[in-house]
C-alpha cells in the first residue's frame, strides 16, 4: 500500500467511526449566484486581544468593525462562533473533552446588545437599525477553553491550536448565511479582512499566526498584523515539544515546526521548498511573505499556515496539497460549503500535476484520486451543498472523482494547458470569491467555446 492510499484510507476510517451517528438539519441547496452577486455586502477589520492563563483558559476580546455594503437596513449582525459547536451538547459523539466557550457580553457604543447563539450561528440583535453605508463597532468579550480532542480548533497537551476561534463575520446576501458546523469539511464563509492581534501567555510559547511572524523565537506577549486574510489562525506551542527549521522559497520564508526528534526535517523542508517554488512558477505569485508548516497532524490548511503529517508515511500528500490551498481557497475564495470543488478538486488536481512531473510518473501522480473514485461510490454531481453528500461520498467525489475529470480534459488539451489555465483563472480573480458558475463561465471563456455538455455531466 503506498502512503498516499494510507493516508487517504486513516482519513475516510477517521471520518466514518466519528460522525457516522451524527445527522444535522441544514438549510436546503440554493441556487448559484448570478455575476456580481460574490462581492461581500459586509465588511470587517478585527482587533482581538488574546489572553491565556496557567489553566488554560482563553480569555478574549474581539472589537469588530463592520460596514453594511449592502442596499438593506440592517437589525442584526451575524457572525460564525464556532466555539460553540464544539460543545458536548453541539457535537457530543465526536468530542470525549469537549471545549467550552460562554459570552460574557456583546456591546456596541450605545451599551450592551442581545443576542441569539444556536450551534455556530451568532445573531446580535441591534438597539438601532442600521443604515446602508453605515459602519458599526462591536464588542465582544468571551472565555473558551479547548478540547484535547477538539475539530481543528484544540488543544494537545501545553500546545494550543486556533483555528475558527473568534466571531467571523458572516457573509451577507438577502440576509445572512450561516450554515451548521459539518465536520466532513468547512461550512464557514467568510470575507477578506485585516487583523491586529495582541497575545499575552502565561509562559513562553512558539506562535505562529496567519500575520508575519518574523524569526522563530519564543515569546510570552505581542502583536501582530495582516492585512487581506480570509480567516486567522493562530498556534500556540511549547518549545520544549518543538523543533524548527527556516527555509526560502523565492521570496517567501517558511517556518517549519516539527515535533522534537521527528526524521522527517529535511526532508518536509526539501519538499516544501520544491512544492511552494513549482506553485509559484506554474500558477502564479504568491503575495505574502510568510507560511508557517507545523506538524501536528492536523491536516488542514489556513491562511498562511497549514497543519501536516508528522511522519514520512503521510507527509508527501498532506503537505504539498495543503501548500496548494494557499492558491485556491486563500488567494481564489470560494464557498466552502456550496462549492467545496472549487478549492478541494482543483487543489488536488494541482498536488498530482506537481507529483506527477516531481516523480516523472502521472500513474503516481492521480494515485490518490483513482484509489478514492474506485474504492468509494461517488456522486454523479461535484458542486452539491456540503450536507447532501454522505461521508465517505463526499471524499471519493471532490477528492477523486472530480481532479481524475480535470487530468482527462487537460490532457486531451495538452499537459502545459493545464498550468496555463490555472495561472489565468489565479490572475483574473486573485482576493475574490468564485463559485461553479464563475469556473464555468471562465472556462467557456478562456477556451474560447461553449463547454456544457462537458459541464453538464458532473455539476449541477
Amino acid at each position: 500500500m503506498s502512503r498516499k492510499k494510507s493516508w487517504l484510507i486513516g482519513i475516510v476510517v477517521t471520518v466514518i467511526v466519528s460522525i457516522g451517528l451524527l445527522t444535522f438539519v441544514l438549510p436546503q441547496m440554493k441556487t448559484g449566484p448570478e455575476e456580481g452577486e460574490l462581492d461581500p455586502e459586509a465588511s470587517a477589520s478585527y482587533g482581538l486581544k488574546v489572553v491565556l492563563d496557567e489553566e488554560g483558559q482563553f480569555q478574549i476580546t474581539a472589537e469588530i468593525d463592520i460596514v453594511n455594503h449592502s442596499e438593506d437596513v440592517w437589525e442584526t449582525i451575524g457572525f460564525y462562533f464556532i466555539p460553540n459547536a464544539n460543545d458536548e451538547e453541539v457535537l457530543p459523539e465526536l468530542i470525549q473533552d469537549p471545549a467550552d466557550s460562554n459570552i460574557s457580553s456583546i456591546t456596541n457604543e450605545a451599551g450592551a446588545l442581545q443576542y441569539e447563539l444556536t450551534n455556530n450561528k451568532l445573531l446580535v440583535q441591534l438597539d438601532e437599525e442600521m443604515q446602508p453605508g453605515e459602519k458599526q463597532l462591536l464588542k465582544i468579550v468571551y472565555t473558551m477553553s479547548l478540547s484535547e480532542d477538539g475539530i481543528r480548533l484544540s488543544r494537545n497537551g501545553n500546545n494550543y491550536y486556533l483555528a475558527q476561534w473568534y466571531p467571523m463575520l458572516a457573509f451577507y446576501q438577502d440576509g445572512w448565511t450561516i450554515e451548521d458546523f459539518d465536520p466532513k469539511g468547512e461550512s464557514y464563509h467568510t470575507s477578506y479582512s485585516d487583523f491586529t492581534v495582541e497575545y499575552e501567555l502565561p509562559g513562553e510559547f512558539y506562535v505562529a499566526t496567519s500575520a508575519d511572524d518574523g524569526k522563530i523565537s519564543p515569546s510570552s506577549s505581542g502583536t501582530v498584523q495582516g492585512e487581506n486574510i480570509k480567516d486567522f489562525y493562530m498556534a500556540l506551542m511549547d518549545p520544549e515539544e518543538w523543533t524548527t527549521e527556516t527555509r526560502q522559497a523565492n521570496d517567501t520564508t517558511l517556518r517549519m515546526f516539527l515535533p522534537v526528534g521527528s526524521d522527517i526535517t529535511e526532508e518536509t523542508a526539501e519538499l516544501a521548498v520544491d512544492a511552494y517554488s513549482y506553485f509559484e512558477e506554474k500558477i502564479g505569485d504568491n503575495p505574502f511573505q510568510e507560511l508557517d508548516i507545523i506538524a501536528n497532524d492536523g491536516y488542514m490548511e489556513y491562511p498562511n499556515a497549514i497543519e501536516v503529517a508528522s511522519d514520512k508515511e503521510n507527509l508527501e500528500s498532506v503537505l504539498v496539497h495543503e501548500i496548494g490551498h494557499q492558491w485556491f481557497y486563500f488567494l481564489v475564495a470560494n464557498d466552502p460549503f456550496e462549492h467545496a470543488w472549487v478549492d478541494e478538486s482543483i487543489t488536488e488536481y494541482a498536488t498530482a500535476l506537481f507529483l506527477e512531473d516531481r516523480y516523472d510518473s502521472g500513474e503516481y501522480g492521480f494515485e490518490s484520486a483513482v484509489f478514492m473514485a474506485e474504492y468509494y461510490d461517488t456522486n454523479k454531481f461535484s458542486n452539491l451543498p456540503l450536507d447532501e453528500y454522505g461521508e465517505t461520498e463526499y471524499y471519493a467525489t471532490i477528492y477523486g472523482k472530480t481532479p481524475l475529470i480535470l487530468r482527462d480534459f487537460f490532457d486531451g488539451q495538452g499537459r502545459e494547458e493545464a498550468f496555463g489555465f490555472l495561472a489565468a483563472y489565479y490572475k483574473e480573480y486573485q482576493f475574490q470569491n468564485v463559485d461553479t458558475e464563475t469556473f464555468k463561465r471562465f472556462f467557456n471563456e478562456y477556451f474560447g467555446e461553449d463547454h456544457s455538455g462537458f459541464f453538464e455531466d458532473w455539476l449541477q
